[in-house]
């Protein structure tokens, strides 16, 4: 069963306790975006690693047909008789965002989540640190297995060190050229661009040539006829 706001309430403290101050929407807890985002480069000039948001500098962008990955500013914990799912706030669904990194987080998690999106609308999103970005409902899992309410023991739980920030290996796996539907239109412009500018220039050369050509042409007219009229008058 799916807890309810009411529950979420009295146990917010224990679920997100570095921010007691978390909002609750209905029944969910809100997450915001935190200090870390990467985005996969949209061109040769892009930073290639992950950036740190500041008070000064709080905002970023995602491109269209670009990935990113943000991570929350809140640590959640999911107790191991439970299990935690997540999403985006429709707003950003709308502005097409989608959330490809899954949709679910294990019993027994503690850490920052990390979302890995994907821009797939027809517009740039601008995003800044502290947007309320994310949703987690928390659900309660049936006892099969547990004695005596030892649910830390049971194997099928998470056990790893805590996330606290987005890893090396995350921005690696990101790393390399995305061939979205928005980058391959743009190189197909610059190619088109480049090969009309060429096609223009091959053309000034191919007009010289056929003017230096029409210059010769009448210079050799020129001569065979003047070559005819002094062997006329010779003949004379």
């Amino acid at each position: 069963m799916f807890w309810s706001g009411n529950k979420l309430h009295s146990k917010k403290k224990s679920l997100v306790p570095s921010h007691p101050d978390t909002a609750i929407d209905c029944a969910s807890l809100v997450l915001t975006i935190g200090t870390e985002v990467y985005i996969t480069p949209n061109s040769e000039n892009d930073i290639k690693v992950k950036k740190t948001l500041t008070v000064e500098e709080p905002q970023f962008i995602i491109p269209k047909g670009q990935f990113a990955l943000l991570i929350t500013e809140e640590e959640v914990h999911v107790p191991y008789q439970n299990i935690a799912f997540i999403s985006f706030k429709a707003k950003y669904k709308y502005k097409g965002l989608i959330n490809v990194s899954g949709f679910h987080v294990d019993p027994g998690w503690k850490g920052k989540l990390t979302f890995s999106v994907y821009n797939a609308g027809p517009s740039d999103v601008v995003l800044e640190k502290g947007n309320p970005f994310a949703l987690i409902w928390y659900a309660d899992l049936d006892q099969e297995g547990i004695f005596n309410g030892d649910y830390a023991n049971n194997q099928y739980v998470k056990k790893d060190k805590p996330i606290t920030s987005i890893s090396s290996d995350k921005v690696t796996d990101m790393t390399g050229d995305i061939f979205s539907p928005f980058k391959l239109k743009k190189d197909i412009e610059e190619l088109k661009e480049k090969y009309n500018k060429e096609i223009i220039e091959i053309k000034k050369e191919v007009n010289a040539i056929e003017g230096k050509l029409l210059v010769r042409t009448g210079l050799l007219i020129f001569t065979f006829i003047s070559l005819l009229i002094v062997i006329i008058r010779l003949l004379k």
